[in-house]
């Protein structure tokens, strides 16, 4: 179902549930039947109920139409509320890595040396040079990765 739909009933059935008399209009006839049908209870019509369906008011109330769409309304109340930024990561304002040439179209030999690069950074990292040293692997990846 269409999610905007859904809200719009949820709203309706909160209206019926503050104001019952709503479901006495002639317009509603078909729903109160259709409750009944189902085995439920409508709540007897008020006075006021009974006054406005035989009057047939030609424009909705704009005092109850103006409630009805404020009641809608998600409340402001958030807004109110500080939000705790810890652990937030901060965005990043590094200035942008040098990347390779997207366009470039990919050789037998550019493959290669692609290859013969990671090999060379798996053996430095088997023979536990973890990047901390003057020959890591770090190195030997990001020029196989500025090359591919």
């Amino acid at each position: 179902m269409d999610p905007h739909k859904v809200n719009e009933l949820r709203a309706f059935v909160k209206m019926c549930k503050q104001d019952p008399s709503v479901l006495h209009t002639k317009e509603m006839r078909f729903l109160r039947e259709w409750v009944e049908s189902m085995g439920g209870k409508i709540p007897p019509a008020t006075q006021k109920a009974k006054l406005e369906e035989n009057t047939k008011e030609e424009k909705p109330d704009s005092k109850k139409v103006e409630e009805d769409l404020k009641a809608d309304e998600p409340s402001s109340e958030e807004s109110d509320l500080e939000i705790d930024n810890e652990g937030v990561i901060e965005p990043d304002t590094d200035s942008p890595q040098e990347m390779g040439d997207e366009n470039a179209e990919i050789t037998e030999e550019m493959m290669d040396q692609a290859n013969d690069k990671k090999v060379a950074a798996i053996e430095a990292l088997n023979d536990g040079e973890f990047g901390c040293g003057r020959s890591s692997e770090v190195p030997l990846r990001l020029r196989r990765l500025v090359k591919e």
